[in-house]
């Protein structure tokens, strides 16, 4: 990775938090209408928390469902969103009392009052900002705020997974482009698959005598499903209309980081060279990369992809095995 460089390179202006805002209500579209998938029992849910939550519009569309439990007197509901940055965070006066935003990076462990609280946690589309040297930290940080019986939810696209139709220069290199630079920031091409990889490959702490009821093994996550979700023909008008923004402003951001950087190696170059040659015409490569994607789809193409949609449920460790009998072959 280029020394230096940071995973995350969009703003967090007012223009970028209406472009999250219209993200969520596309990703909304491609989920089939659905905040929380069907497979996670909804009325269950008392305490959710969204992880890279943004402007949080998820969480705070989440809070008004009807379809959540109302909370009893010995109850309190909690809606918690955590992102590295406030600045996108909503007004506070603006938030109802069980709603709150807080500042924290996944990288590191969630303080010590979120253990174990969590019947959802939600996570989405955070490819762009995790380094490859940390998806197994921010897994197990996340997965320390979700109480035993609890839901993860995580959907995530691929560079890799992304294409444009037709086929044409501009888009194959564009995608290159995307890999490469994602690569130079520690960055994973593809992300999907090693997150599924690494959250099954979480292991139980159990204690002498203790059981894992959802395996034989000291597994922590239960896969309960995994879905491919993709833009191709999908029969919503908005995402139709919203597909190619969201892979052209990734990708925009990515080349334009490149292009700074690979300019200021070309500069930093005390004489002409092979080398320096090779990465001039990289340079001039990519500018007419980037000029062609952001033009229309006349020169960039239309472009299509595929979005991962994970759910899994963590263990409830038990004390015996007649427990564990008794739980999987309840008395009639």
């Amino acid at each position: 990775m280029a020394p230096g460089t940071e995973a995350y390179m969009l703003t967090r202006d007012e223009q970028e938090s209406q472009r999250l805002d219209a993200q969520h209500e596309y990703m909304r579209q491609l989920s089939h209408g659905h905040l929380v998938h069907p497979s996670i029992p909804a009325h269950q849910l008392h305490a959710v928390a969204d992880v890279a939550t943004g402007t949080g519009l998820w969480l705070r569309q989440l809070a008004n469902d009807p379809a959540l439990p109302k909370a009893a007197d010995d109850q309190i509901q909690s809606f918690v969103g955590f992102d590295i940055s406030p600045q996108q965070f909503p007004p506070r006066e603006s938030l109802s009392p069980h709603l709150a935003f807080i500042v924290h990076d996944m990288v590191n462990p969630f303080p010590p009052e979120y253990y174990e609280r969590f019947d959802l946690v939600n996570v989405r589309l955070v490819s762009y900002a995790v380094k490859a040297v940390d998806l197994d930290k921010v897994v197990k940080n996340i997965l320390q705020i979700l109480r035993p019986g609890g839901y993860l939810q995580w959907q995530e696209t691929d560079s890799c997974d992304s294409w444009a139709h037709p086929e044409s220069p501009a888009a194959t290199s564009c995608v290159n482009y995307v890999i490469q630079e994602k690569v130079d920031r520690g960055l994973l091409p593809g992300f999907a698959g090693p997150l599924v990889k690494t959250i099954l490959s979480q292991e139980a702490p159990l204690a002498d005598g203790q059981h894992n009821p959802i395996s034989w093994s000291r597994d922590l996550m239960r896969l309960q499903h995994l879905e491919t979700v993709s833009t191709l023909n999908h029969p919503s008008p908005a995402v139709e209309a919203g597909k190619r923004t969201q892979v052209i402003t990734a990708a925009t951001a990515l080349l334009k980081a490149r292009l700074v950087r690979k300019t200021a190696e070309l500069n930093s170059s005390s004489k002409p060279s092979p080398e320096a040659e090779e990465v001039g015409e990289e340079i001039q490569t990519m500018r007419s990369v980037l000029a062609a994607i952001q033009t229309g789809p006349e020169s960039g193409g239309s472009w299509d992809y595929d979005v991962t949609w994970i759910v899994a449920r963590k263990a409830i460790l038990l004390d015996s095995i007649e427990g564990w009998m008794s739980l999987r072959h309840p008395a009639h």
